[in-house]
Protein backbone atom coordinates (compact mmCIF):
# COMPACT_ATOMS: atom_id res chain seq x y z
CA UNK A 1 0.00 0.00 0.00
CA UNK A 2 3.11 2.57 0.66
CA UNK A 3 4.49 2.35 -2.55
CA UNK A 4 1.10 3.16 -4.39
CA UNK A 5 0.96 5.81 -2.04
CA UNK A 6 4.23 7.11 -2.56
CA UNK A 7 3.57 6.59 -6.75
CA UNK A 8 0.50 9.03 -6.27
CA UNK A 9 2.52 11.36 -4.37
CA UNK A 10 5.29 11.46 -7.34
CA UNK A 11 2.91 11.81 -9.70
CA UNK A 12 1.00 14.78 -7.98
CA UNK A 13 4.45 16.41 -7.23
CA UNK A 14 5.31 16.22 -10.90
CA UNK A 15 2.21 17.72 -11.65
CA UNK A 16 2.21 20.74 -9.22
CA UNK A 17 5.30 21.27 -10.39
CA UNK A 18 4.46 21.85 -14.32
CA UNK A 19 1.90 24.73 -12.72
CA UNK A 20 4.65 26.27 -10.17
CA UNK A 21 6.29 29.16 -12.19
CA UNK A 22 9.90 27.64 -13.24
CA UNK A 23 11.93 28.55 -15.92
CA UNK A 24 11.23 27.83 -19.32
CA UNK A 25 11.94 23.91 -19.75
CA UNK A 26 12.77 23.49 -16.53
CA UNK A 27 10.45 20.15 -15.46
CA UNK A 28 10.63 17.00 -13.89
CA UNK A 29 8.57 15.67 -17.39
CA UNK A 30 11.69 13.82 -18.98
CA UNK A 31 13.31 12.64 -15.54
CA UNK A 32 10.07 10.71 -14.77
CA UNK A 33 9.76 9.14 -18.45
CA UNK A 34 13.71 7.64 -17.28
CA UNK A 35 13.69 7.11 -13.52
CA UNK A 36 10.17 5.48 -14.00
CA UNK A 37 11.71 3.37 -16.41
CA UNK A 38 14.23 2.76 -14.35
CA UNK A 39 12.68 2.43 -11.32
CA UNK A 40 8.78 1.95 -11.18
CA UNK A 41 7.26 -1.56 -11.06
CA UNK A 42 6.59 -2.98 -14.61
CA UNK A 43 2.95 -2.40 -14.81
CA UNK A 44 3.58 1.15 -14.38
CA UNK A 45 6.69 2.38 -15.79
CA UNK A 46 5.80 3.48 -18.89
CA UNK A 47 1.69 4.62 -18.40
CA UNK A 48 2.45 6.56 -15.23
CA UNK A 49 4.66 9.38 -16.29
CA UNK A 50 2.89 9.87 -19.59
CA UNK A 51 -0.34 9.38 -17.98
CA UNK A 52 0.96 12.69 -15.59
CA UNK A 53 2.25 14.42 -18.79
CA UNK A 54 -1.04 13.92 -20.52
CA UNK A 55 -3.20 14.97 -17.94
CA UNK A 56 -1.42 18.15 -16.77
CA UNK A 57 -1.65 18.81 -20.42
CA UNK A 58 -4.88 18.87 -20.57
CA UNK A 59 -5.49 21.37 -17.41
CA UNK A 60 -2.99 23.72 -18.64
CA UNK A 61 -3.81 23.85 -22.53
CA UNK A 62 -7.62 24.51 -21.18
CA UNK A 63 -5.94 27.48 -19.27
CA UNK A 64 -4.13 29.05 -22.10
CA UNK A 65 -6.73 28.62 -24.37
CA UNK A 66 -4.98 25.77 -26.34
CA UNK A 67 -6.68 22.97 -28.23
CA UNK A 68 -6.55 19.63 -26.06
CA UNK A 69 -4.16 18.06 -28.70
CA UNK A 70 -2.48 19.18 -30.89
CA UNK A 71 0.48 17.22 -33.53
CA UNK A 72 3.88 17.98 -32.24
CA UNK A 73 2.81 17.29 -28.57
CA UNK A 74 1.95 13.81 -29.61
CA UNK A 75 5.64 13.42 -30.77
CA UNK A 76 6.30 14.43 -27.65
CA UNK A 77 4.00 11.98 -25.96
CA UNK A 78 6.35 9.45 -27.95
CA UNK A 79 9.68 10.55 -27.54
CA UNK A 80 8.50 10.29 -23.31
CA UNK A 81 7.22 6.33 -24.17
CA UNK A 82 10.71 5.66 -25.88
CA UNK A 83 12.73 6.88 -23.09
CA UNK A 84 10.27 4.82 -20.90
CA UNK A 85 11.52 2.08 -23.03
CA UNK A 86 14.80 2.41 -22.99
CA UNK A 87 15.15 2.74 -19.51
CA UNK A 88 12.97 -0.43 -19.19
CA UNK A 89 15.60 -1.81 -21.54
CA UNK A 90 18.74 -0.72 -18.93
CA UNK A 91 17.24 -1.37 -16.03
CA UNK A 92 19.86 -4.58 -15.29
CA UNK A 93 22.44 -2.85 -17.07
CA UNK A 94 24.55 -1.47 -14.62
CA UNK A 95 25.13 2.32 -13.76
CA UNK A 96 27.64 3.56 -16.54
CA UNK A 97 24.74 2.48 -19.26
CA UNK A 98 22.15 4.46 -17.08
CA UNK A 99 24.04 7.26 -16.81
CA UNK A 100 24.94 7.60 -20.41
CA UNK A 101 21.35 7.16 -21.19
CA UNK A 102 20.47 9.94 -18.37
CA UNK A 103 22.78 12.42 -20.20
CA UNK A 104 21.12 11.35 -23.89
CA UNK A 105 17.48 12.49 -22.28
CA UNK A 106 17.42 16.00 -23.03
CA UNK A 107 19.15 15.86 -26.37
CA UNK A 108 16.75 13.19 -27.48
CA UNK A 109 13.75 15.01 -26.82
CA UNK A 110 15.30 18.02 -28.58
CA UNK A 111 15.65 16.28 -31.24
CA UNK A 112 12.17 14.71 -31.57
CA UNK A 113 9.98 17.57 -30.08
CA UNK A 114 12.08 20.35 -32.98
CA UNK A 115 11.26 17.76 -35.67
CA UNK A 116 8.02 17.95 -34.90
CA UNK A 117 7.99 21.55 -34.36
CA UNK A 118 9.27 21.71 -38.19
CA UNK A 119 6.88 19.72 -39.39
CA UNK A 120 3.54 21.32 -38.20
CA UNK A 121 4.86 24.36 -36.06
CA UNK A 122 5.64 27.95 -36.94
CA UNK A 123 8.55 29.36 -36.49
CA UNK A 124 9.88 32.74 -34.12
CA UNK A 125 8.27 35.15 -37.02
CA UNK A 126 4.91 33.71 -36.97
CA UNK A 127 5.53 32.13 -40.15
CA UNK A 128 6.02 28.00 -40.69
CA UNK A 129 9.11 27.04 -41.00
CA UNK A 130 10.85 26.43 -44.52
CA UNK A 131 10.47 22.30 -45.73
CA UNK A 132 13.71 22.48 -46.39
CA UNK A 133 16.95 21.78 -44.96
CA UNK A 134 17.52 25.65 -43.62
CA UNK A 135 14.08 25.66 -42.13
CA UNK A 136 14.79 22.33 -40.18
CA UNK A 137 18.35 24.22 -39.10
CA UNK A 138 16.60 27.20 -38.24
CA UNK A 139 13.76 25.17 -36.33
CA UNK A 140 16.67 23.58 -34.06
CA UNK A 141 18.70 26.80 -33.74
CA UNK A 142 15.69 28.31 -32.76
CA UNK A 143 15.06 25.70 -30.00
CA UNK A 144 18.37 25.74 -28.47
CA UNK A 145 17.12 27.77 -25.36
CA UNK A 146 14.54 25.28 -24.70
CA UNK A 147 17.23 22.55 -24.76
CA UNK A 148 18.84 24.51 -21.83
CA UNK A 149 16.40 24.57 -19.80
CA UNK A 150 15.57 20.53 -20.35
CA UNK A 151 19.21 19.57 -19.60
CA UNK A 152 19.08 21.24 -16.58
CA UNK A 153 15.07 20.22 -15.51
CA UNK A 154 15.61 16.29 -16.44
CA UNK A 155 19.44 16.18 -14.80
CA UNK A 156 18.58 18.09 -12.29
CA UNK A 157 15.19 15.89 -11.43
CA UNK A 158 17.02 12.97 -12.12
CA UNK A 159 19.52 13.48 -9.38
CA UNK A 160 16.88 14.21 -6.97
CA UNK A 161 14.76 11.20 -7.96
CA UNK A 162 18.18 8.53 -7.90
CA UNK A 163 19.25 10.43 -4.35
CA UNK A 164 15.68 9.65 -3.08
CA UNK A 165 15.20 5.97 -4.12
CA UNK A 166 18.86 5.66 -2.88
CA UNK A 167 17.50 7.18 0.84
CA UNK A 168 14.62 4.60 0.34
CA UNK A 169 16.74 1.80 -0.18
CA UNK A 170 19.46 2.26 2.64
CA UNK A 171 16.55 2.53 4.60
CA UNK A 172 14.83 -0.07 3.65
CA UNK A 173 18.17 -2.40 4.44
CA UNK A 174 18.23 -0.44 7.39
CA UNK A 175 15.20 -1.86 8.31
CA UNK A 176 15.68 -5.18 7.01
CA UNK A 177 19.03 -5.19 9.36
CA UNK A 178 17.49 -3.51 12.72
CA UNK A 179 14.29 -6.65 12.72
CA UNK A 180 16.80 -9.36 11.83
CA UNK A 181 19.41 -8.31 14.80
CA UNK A 182 15.98 -8.31 16.99
CA UNK A 183 15.23 -11.96 16.12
Amino acid sequence: MSSLVSLITLVVAMIAFRFMPHPENVAPIGAFALMGGLYLNRRFALVVPVLALVLSDLVLNAQMGYPAFHAPRLLDYGAFLIIGMVALAMRNKGWKLQFGGAVAVPFFFYAVSNLGVWLTGLGLSGQPYAKSVSGLVECYVAGLPFLRGSMLGDWGFMALFAGIMALAAAGSRDERVALASRN
